[in-house]
């Protein structure tokens, strides 16, 4: 066995969060030696205003911003190199993600283009990023993603129509700033949806075979905010609610970022690639047909997950407290109102061996409880068809 195989490894951004935090964002950008600003985010954010805002937080510190707005659900390979282009034409020397996972994974993909050169899809796997990126700040406005402590981005092929994983401390942020405010403006479908992405995480994360004791804290305090605040985040935008959600993304983050994910999102990537799906909503499509397939693996760890979702589990058996956890995420998914079978999001069954062929290959299968052959996994698909 290699040595560094054996080694743990814990990696954040600095944190700064709190009520109207996005003000910090000029002295955030500044200190680490920007001039000119590189803000990506997309057109839902800027109708939202608070690109704006941005903007002038940034003018009081004197700083050039450059928006670069060509951004979609699942950002596509073409995107992150026209960005990086206009980051060399303009001089840039800041980047700033402003916006849900996919402005913070087209920042990354820009950031690794514009210092290592290439195609993204030079950088696919672990680690392969060479030369440092430059200093990146990421501002989400959605409470799901992660993106903005982690240490991944995924960027859409489209000629292949698959979603390609990159993985690398490098590309982890400098700075993440968490302002519980800037949900407000989100739909209650993309709350729901990015609230359920936040979960997935947090359950892959405990559940993975790279947990450990500086994973596990942050990823079951995030199960526990999550049904605590999730059903009033979306219905009704409570800031109380709102700020529950913040800390639940950012702890489910921080525990996947370190501790990898699992099926899940192996089997969600596809539906991302191949149908340009909503990554939250299709995490939460698979995430009750994943859970009941895990169970037997590690029964321990799904019965302590029960316990964070509120399920009694004192003198229950083990077993029986760990069947609990897809009953219970299933009601919750049934109080947001998402849908709850993948013929009902345009999935076709046709492509289920397709699809089950990218997720067996899929990055994040490795770290699952049990990696789950293709026929296991077509089977899945079909369960949650």
């Amino acid at each position: 066995m290699d040595p560094d195989d054996s080694l743990l490894k814990f990696e954040i951004p600095e944190i700064i969060y709190g009520i109207n935090s996005l003000s910090q964002i000029g002295h955030c950008a500044k200190r680490l030696g920007g001039e000119r600003v590189l803000l990506v985010s997309d057109p839902g954010v800027i109708e939202a205003g608070w690109v704006d805002a941005a903007i002038t937080f940034l003018d009081k510190e004197n700083l050039k911003s450059i928006v670069y707005d060509n951004v979609v659900t699942n950002p596509r390979s073409f995107q992150v190199e026209l960005g990086a282009q206009l980051y060399n034409a303009e001089k840039c020397d800041v980047i700033i993600a402003l916006g849900g996972g996919s402005p913070m994974d087209t920042a990354k993909g820009i950031a690794i283009l514009v210092t290592n050169h290439g195609r993204i899809q030079d950088y696919v796997g672990c680690n392969l990023i060479s030369q440092p990126i430059p200093p990146l700040i990421c501002v989400p406005t959605t409470a799901g993603t992660g993106s903005d402590v982690s240490q991944f981005a995924i960027i859409a092929d489209p000629q292949d129509k698959i979603k390609m994983t990159i993985l690398s401390r490098a590309i982890m942020a400098d700075v993440s700033l968490i302002d519980p405010v800037l949900l407000q403006t989100k739909e209650p479908e993309l709350i729901a949806a990015t609230g359920m992405d936040a979960l997935t995480h947090a359950i892959e994360a405990f559940v993975s075979s790279l947990s450990w004791p500086m994973t596990n804290p942050h990823a079951i305090h995030a199960i526990e905010l999550v049904f605590k605040h999730l059903v009033d985040a979306a219905k009704t935008k409570d800031i109380k609610a709102l700020e529950g959600m913040a800390i639940a993304s950012l702890e489910a983050g921080i525990a996947f970022s370190n501790a990898i994910l699992g099926a899940v999102h192996a089997l969600a990537h596809p539906l991302g690639g191949l149908y340009d799906l909503h990554h939250g909503l299709a995490n939460s499509l698979l995430l009750p047909v994943v859970v009941r397939r895990n169970l037997e693996h590690v029964p321990a760890k799904f019965a302590k997950i029960a316990n964070a979702m509120g399920i009694e589990t004192r003198r229950v058996p083990i077993e029986r407290a760990a069947i609990e956890v897809p009953v219970k995420i299933e009601a919750l998914i049934s109080d947001l109102g998402l849908p709850t079978r993948l013929s009902q999001v345009g999935v076709r069954a046709a492509d289920i061996p397709i699809l089950a062929k990218q997720a067996q290959e899929d990055l994040c299968m490795l770290t699952n409880p049990h990696c789950y052959a293709v026929e296991a996994i077509e089977e899945m698909y079909r369960e949650a068809f």
